[in-house]
């Protein structure tokens, strides 16, 4: 396809041929050597955050229902797709990572299903493998934030080829469900995609009532898969108890749970030097995310500003679509922009390049050879990485699973040799031995801070969870629940009250080498 060909008569390639069969299989390859111990023991990864929505799909599959016996302040999507996962499986301890081999081989289609209707079939293949070399594989932490953008990618997909109104009847919904995961990267893409809808009535000189028509559809499939969705748990939990956790929540007290969740994301993620390997991996990461995929933007408004009237409509639809809904997500996260928040949010971006990069100049070509030949390198040597990390497997009644974190073996291996399955066990700051040991969490509170992201209500709701199921054992954690980080407010730690009943009712027994504590309950 030359680049001067219009969009709207580019043919459209099999998404399914053998060339992407064998990419696809090759992508099954490269994923499973970092998530599983032949033949499918899953092996644990360092980013835990998954545990909490892991854990919460649990608690829903034992019976109780999200917002009204415990908190959360996302929307439900992904709970969810873990309590359905358990329904059919069962709580097993190789569901998060077939969730992101799943999730991996989904993008990788998606993206080169977008590829396609950008740039050359032969170069098709390299923003998928951009992507997953240098940036999924280094955030494998099935969280919402992977989900959201599975259906943002596969809204986009929807729309690459054509505008009709069942495409963006169908797009709304995929951006009804983007916001069931993360609300406001559902929110953003949905207004990106009805910018870019106005901006094509606009270019293409349609009448207004076509556009509105058209912005009616997409508003329309977003409204009916968020009430779909959440319609069950507002009915459980109330409006106004729903509301107050995914929303006024979201505004007043998530910027409180660390340094994070503010514009200090900015400096908190420089690259630091440790050893001259590790600076210039870890400076080229940070530059790619932060600098260029940003600058893409910026440099493709600028060639559009300047060469919109020589080209025609259909040459600049399908990246202008990417580019609009990749900015309203890249502003959905620019008051706190953290590494996993921005490669999360990477792919269209990574699919803009591709499009620019498709040249037939020298520098494209240069460019071209650059990024293939550094996908290349970086492949087998994250796979040898990947394969020599120790590992300890941990036997338990969900299955085995080869723990990379020695801290949390030691941890692990104690409280499973403390406890029976599905006893109450309170572990604080972090959930992790929930899921992998089979423990209930006595308290409506998923994790607490000493930051303020906990309010005064729930540290009360946490003591008489405590107090009601008895709860033998406490995983304590001094370093984080009783040192106040210098960015916030002494007055913000809400976590006297708890301390206090700690201290009272229970007996400190064990420590362990990363300085966490075992208390057990007084007789």
């Amino acid at each position: 396809m030359s680049r001067a060909e219009p969009a709207d008569v580019t043919p459209s390639y099999r998404t399914l041929d053998v060339p992407t069969l064998l990419f696809l299989l090759a992508v099954l390859i490269f994923l499973y050597t970092f998530l599983f111990i032949p033949p499918f023991v899953p092996i644990d990864h360092p980013g835990q955050d998954h545990l909490i929505f892991i854990t919460d799909g649990k608690r829903i599959y034992e019976g109780e229902v999200m917002y009204r016996d415990f908190f959360e302040f996302l929307t439900p999507g992904t709970p969810l797709v873990y309590f359905f996962l358990f329904k059919i499986f069962g709580p097993r301890l190789w569901i998060p990572d077939l969730a992101l081999l799943l999730l991996g081989l989904g993008l990788a289609w998606l993206s080169l299903v977008i590829a396609k209707k950008l740039m050359r079939p032969s170069l098709a293949f390299l923003p998928g493998a951009i992507f997953l070399a240098g940036v999924y594989k280094n955030q494998l932490d099935p969280t919402h934030h992977w989900y959201s953008l599975l259906t943002t990618t596969a809204a986009l997909a929807l729309l690459m080829e054509r505008r009709t109104p069942a495409r963006i009847a169908a797009a709304g919904l995929l951006c009804g469900l983007t916001a069931c995961f993360t609300q406001s990267r559902g929110l953003a893409v949905t207004m990106g995609v009805g910018a870019f809808l106005w901006w094509e009535s606009r270019r293409r000189q349609e009448d207004w009532r076509s556009g509105l028509k058209k912005e009616a559809w997409l508003v329309a499939g977003f409204l009916a898969t968020l009430v779909a969705v959440n319609a069950y748990f507002i009915r459980e939990a109330g409006l106004a108890r729903f509301l107050w956790s995914t929303v006024i929540f979201v505004f007043k007290y998530w910027p409180k749970l660390d340094a994070e969740n503010t514009l200090l994301a900015y400096m908190t993620f420089l690259p630091r030097f440790g050893s001259w390997r590790e600076f210039v991996g870890g400076s080229a990461g940070w530059l790619f995310l932060f600098v260029v995929i940003p600058f893409l933007h910026i440099l493709f408004f600028a060639r559009y500003w300047r060469g919109s009237g020589k080209q025609p409509v259909g040459f600049w639809e399908r990246p202008m679509l990417l580019a609009i809904v990749s900015s309203f997500m890249l502003l959905s996260i620019a008051n706190a922009p953290t590494y996993p928040r921005l490669a999360t949010n990477a792919l269209p971006g990574i699919l803009l390049l591709g499009w620019f990069i498709d040249s037939p100049r020298r520098l494209g070509r240069a460019l071209t050879a650059l990024l293939a030949t550094g996908v290349m390198l970086v492949v087998p040597h994250a796979v040898m990485k990947a394969q020599s990390i120790g590992k300890s497997i941990l036997h338990t009644p969900q299955g085995e699973i080869a723990v990379t974190d020695p801290v949390v073996f030691e941890r692990c291996t104690w409280v499973q040799q403390h406890t029976r399955p599905s006893e109450y066990f309170y572990e604080a700051p972090w959930p992790i031995t929930y899921f992998y040991l089979n423990l209930r969490n006595p308290t409506p509170v998923p994790f607490i801070t000493p930051t303020g992201f906990v309010t005064p209500e729930q540290v009360a709701d946490a003591i008489l969870g405590l107090e009601q199921h008895d709860v033998h054992y406490i995983l304590w954690s001094p370093r984080e629940l009783d040192t106040i980080p210098d960015w916030a407010a002494p007055s913000e730690d809400h976590l006297g009250p708890l301390r206090d009943y700690l201290h009272s009712y229970y007996r400190k027994v064990k420590i362990f080498t990363n300085s966490d504590e075992i208390w057990e309950r007084n007789n």
